[in-house]
């Protein structure tokens, strides 16, 4: 009853949300210790909070419980009450940790010196809280002193099960970039900028790698070159890249491989969704897979916000596609495309735009004149 008026006077949670956290945590139910409080693991909350970026706690109750002494901690860390509800709803375990097995994360935490607080962290990943200490300590070592990261907080915010994976585990990726090429100033960079390499599978990306170079053709000197500038594909699944080349090859890309490595993401885009609409929109107004080639970047550009709104506006001038170059049409910003490529003013194509995205996005009767009246195609009757 203790725990449920506490809860209750300091969150004002839900029927639900009681239910739920006693469901989870059943044990919460039962007496409390009452000697099992902060001041008797021998730390200080002050210096703590001070370390941690959050401001230093009140003075103490007389009596205190174990739920206590959990609010009370995460308090001295910066989260604010409304961040703790939320916490411990979605984590009730949070509320059974051993409070001197919290500090001492908190502590260690602290003293590597994050520029964001510690706090922030738990607010995220509440289960940090539970990481056994020297598990931690060990991961950051590894990651520091023997991979070479220099961005930890990049790293353990981007992927915090960093601190709770073992040597081989966190070698693992390293060894395998340098085993491609990568220099190991680069396999740090790569890792830095992609910590999520930490949570794949190392026979994944394996696989992924094995396609690159068996299946697609990577050059050698290549997959280095893909794996520092786009480290995220090596998370995207074989058959969804295959699928690709499936496609890339059925529309007639001769060099799938020179392709990939001139437009990488490629490899990572959707087939029907995205990358075989974009191809027949290019087919409707006449132009064909050397144009793409020529210019593999098309496909990154949207087709409802880019690709199709400057076509109908070309239309709406007498100008067709065929005319120009995709790479002239595309890579420049709107104003410019207005003012450079068509001869118009940037409010006129804005106004355009602005017109066919609401026809887009609420489709009615089509007009017989207006703005977008050079998009409609004319009904042919028979005589």
């Amino acid at each position: 009853r203790e725990t449920v008026e506490f809860l209750n006077a300091t969150f004002n949670l839900r029927k639900c949300d009681l239910r739920k956290i006693f469901r989870e945590q059943p044990g919460l139910l039962l007496p409390s210790p009452t000697n099992n409080v902060i001041r008797d693991t021998g730390a200080c909350p002050a210096v703590l909070a001070t370390a941690s970026g959050g401001p230093a706690a009140g003075p103490r109750q007389e009596t205190s419980t174990n739920v206590y002494d959990v609010v009370y901690l995460l308090s001295s860390v910066g989260v604010k009450p409304k961040n703790i509800k939320e916490m411990v709803v979605r984590w009730p375990q949070l509320l059974t940790l051993p409070v001197a097995q919290m500090l001492a994360v908190t502590d260690y935490l602290g003293s590597l010196q994050f520029e964001g607080t510690v706090g922030s962290l738990y607010r995220q990943h509440p289960w940090v809280l539970a990481a056994p200490v020297g598990t931690v300590r060990r991961a950051v070592e590894v990651l520091v002193d023997e991979i070479g990261v220099r961005r930890l907080e990049n790293v353990v915010r981007a992927y915090p099960r960093a601190l709770v994976k073992g040597r081989d585990d966190l070698l693992e990726p390293a060894r395998l970039l340098q085993d491609v090429g990568l220099e190991r100033e680069d396999v740090v960079l790569v890792i830095e900028a992609f910590p999520l390499l930490f949570g794949l599978e190392p026979l994944a990306t394996r696989g992924v790698l094995a396609f690159w170079r068996d299946e697609l053709g990577l050059k050698k000197n290549d997959v280095p070159r893909v794996c520092r500038a786009f480290p995220s594909l090596l998370g995207v699944d074989v058959q969804k890249q295959r699928k690709v080349v499936a496609f890339l090859r059925e529309i007639g890309v001769v060099n799938v491989a020179r392709f990939a490595t001139r437009l990488p993401p490629v490899l990572a885009y959707d087939v029907d969704a995205d990358l075989r609409p974009k191809m027949a929109h290019l087919a409707a107004s006449a132009l064909s897979v050397y144009d793409v080639v020529r210019f593999p970047a098309y496909f990154s550009y949207p087709l409802d916000t880019v690709i199709r709104p400057r076509t109908a506006f070309l239309e709406s001038y007498g100008l067709p596609l065929t005319r120009f170059e995709l790479k002239t049409l595309f890579t420049p910003g709107d104003a410019q495309f207005a003012k450079r490529v068509v001869g118009a003013a940037p409010a006129e194509y804005a106004s355009f735009k602005a017109a066919f995205m609401k026809e887009l996005a609420n489709p009615t009767p089509k007009p017989r004149g207006g703005l977008l009246a050079a998009f409609v195609k004319p009904e042919i009757t028979s005589a």
